[in-house]
């Protein structure tokens, strides 16, 4: 094919500014870019994302009630260890008089007031075992609190990241489309000036659409996860993350021996395995005291007149002691039951601090594929871009076809995902050992 001579050097000086284009485009590093159609409501940082799940979250508000309602449990325990004191007072009145015996008036008003105290002495140990129950059920709320609220700041973390990663792949999405449109256009002026066939143009119009499915894909998870953390954290539509979330490095780790005994000495599922095994114990010593004798004494000051104030004042005094003998077997079912219910949390107190061991282990040394894994994606970035760079070269010579050139760029686009998503698995291994550990990893001293 022959085209005219002006053409032709119009098209040859674009030569230049094209590939410019196109190594720029391939050249640009994937930065965190908010992809959504709709701008964020807001952009959280991970701690303050984690701050307003705890406030928001249903299960961690949920957790919270259920403390405020053990310490109110271990308050009223606590009331019982006190006398009940009880004050009152009355008035009657008639229409019609009465004859009163004792006095020989018509009267038709009175007035009384009653102060009475009631306090039971000895329970053999009743009292103190509903405390130590009370006690106990309350520590394994505040444990119950404590695992569940570092169970939602692992969840928030997974979705945080899963918003960061859809950023980071969404500018991925559209570098691949600004390579893909850049080597269209390349394509084009080459057919023009004659240097390839019309299946090259054809090949980078075929590219051109797969990266525009590739961005949609990719914004549309990112409108998604946006969506998610936004529940997350009590707002309803998308939140975004601040820029560079996704960790690169793990912070220097203690020894995993000392990682070990910190998990199982607090790791939140052993210390509420722990709390719920001092419940149960306690409440069988409740129920063996069910078998011992009671004394309660009591009394009262009463007042009583015709006319105010009342002036006639008594007292009595009763002291109530309580044997028991035989309630049908109750006392016997509520011990075994309790006694089985011990075993039962004593077997899950030592599988918790086995799970703490195994969970840590496991998570370190999911942290440490992790980083391997991210070095060897940033290690593959790095080759692909250069792969990239040299096919360009080669394709502008007209040494490579079309396919080796959008091989490359594939491969490159493979890379800066893997890039991403591995820098996403590190930061949730991360998460995770801080969950089972029950503590940041970066308060720790290394």
């Amino acid at each position: 094919m022959h085209l005219p001579r002006p053409a032709t050097t119009t098209s040859v000086a674009l030569l230049p500014a094209l590939t410019l284009a196109l190594l720029w485009a391939t050249d640009a590093s994937p930065v965190l870019a908010q992809a959504a159609s709709e701008a964020p409501a807001e952009v959280l940082t991970l701690p303050e994302a984690i701050d307003r799940a705890l406030r928001f979250a249903p299960a961690a508000v949920g957790a919270r009630v259920a403390t405020d309602d053990a310490s109110a449990g271990l308050m009223e325990a606590r009331g019982d260890l006190l006398p009940s004191i009880n004050l009152g007072s009355t008035f009657a009145t008639s229409s019609n008089d009465r004859f009163d015996q004792a006095t020989g008036r018509l009267v038709s008003e009175s007035y009384s007031a009653q102060a009475t105290a009631s306090y039971e002495i000895f329970s053999f140990g009743r009292r103190l075992a509903t405390n130590r129950a009370a006690r106990a059920r309350l520590d394994a709320a505040i444990a119950g609190e404590r695992d569940q609220d570092f169970a939602v700041a692992l969840t928030t973390t997974q979705i945080f990241y899963d918003v960061a990663a859809a950023a980071e792949l969404t500018q991925v999405a559209r570098q691949r489309l600004d390579r893909a449109r850049a080597q269209l256009e390349f394509a084009e002026v080459r057919l023009e000036v004659g240097t390839v066939t019309r299946s090259d143009v054809l090949r980078a119009e075929l590219e051109v659409g797969n990266a525009e499915l590739a961005l949609v894909d990719a914004e549309a998870a990112l409108r998604g996860s946006s969506l998610r953390l936004g529940r997350q954290v009590g707002v309803a539509g998308a939140v975004g993350v601040t820029a560079d979330a996704l960790p690169e490095t793990a912070p220097a780790l203690p020894p995993l021996p000392s990682l070990v005994r910190i998990a199982e000495g607090e790791a939140p599922p052993v210390r509420l395995a722990q709390a719920q095994l001092r419940d149960r114990s306690a409440q069988k010593w409740g129920t063996l005291t069910r078998y011992a004798p009671s004394l309660r004494v009591s009394g009262g000051l009463d007042w009583f007149a015709f006319d105010f104030p009342p002036t006639d004042r008594s007292w009595n005094l009763r002291v109530t002691a309580s044997i028991p003998v035989f309630d049908g077997f109750s006392r016997e079912a509520a011990l075994s039951r309790n006694q089985a219910q011990e075993r039962l949390a004593e077997a899950r107190y030592q599988d918790a601090v086995i799970a703490a061991r195994v969970d840590v282990e496991d998570a370190v040394s999911q942290i440490g594929a992790a980083e391997r894994r991210v070095a060897i994606a940033e290690r593959g970035l790095g080759l692909a871009r250069e792969d990239l760079r040299v096919q360009e070269e080669r394709y502008q010579l007209g040494v490579a076809t079309i396919l080796d050139l959008q091989t490359s760029q594939v491969a490159l686009a493979d890379a800066e995902n893997a890039w991403v998503l591995e820098r996403q698995n590190l930061g949730i291994a991360l998460a995770q050992l801080e969950a089972v550990l029950g503590r940041s990893l970066y308060e720790m001293d290394s």
